[in-house]
């Protein structure tokens, strides 16, 4: 009998994992698009995605040495609630525009996972030094707007 309750428990552990995986692979699959774009293209689909954001200035500044300066101090007050982290970036080389849609609840409570949805966009929040709870700080608004010298274009912001 003891043999047939393990082998249960290892069964279900399994089914478990396998649906764990399906759902995360699923998460990660739909949190990302991707569109071949002209570069004449380009910069009305990142001025439409600007025009419907606040207004006040980015969160961090990237220079063309990939060095990250914070723009504005994180508020000190209640955290605001985000609902989502969005991302656009453009790869001239590849003549490609990647948009990432991550649930807030899933950076916050998956950030290694999150991050692999956001993987195609180069966002790093890691190495932004930027964490959830500063996310929620600052509030819903723009964490970063850089245009490089190349015509790379990378646009994050948190809704």
């Amino acid at each position: 009998m003891p043999s047939g309750l393990g082998r249960r428990i290892v069964l279900v552990s399994l089914a478990c994992a396998v649906g764990g995986f399906i759902i995360f692979g699923g998460l990660v699959w739909r949190a990302v698009t991707i569109e071949d774009a002209a570069p004449g293209k380009v910069s009305a689909v990142f001025a439409a995605a600007r025009t419907a954001l606040r207004t006040r200035a980015p969160l961090v500044d990237i220079d063309e040495q990939g060095h990250v300066t914070r723009r504005e101090s994180v508020p000190d007050r209640t955290p605001q609630p985000i609902s989502r982290v969005k991302a656009m970036a453009y790869q001239p080389r590849v003549g490609r525009i990647v948009r990432a849609d991550v649930p807030f609840w899933f950076l916050k409570l998956k950030g290694p996972a999150a991050r692999l949805a956001l993987r195609d966009t180069g966002v790093d929040l890691e190495r932004l030094g930027i964490t959830p709870a500063d996310l929620e700080r600052y509030g819903p608004g723009i964490v970063v707007d850089q245009l490089s010298s190349s015509g790379a274009r990378l646009l994050v912001w948190t809704e």
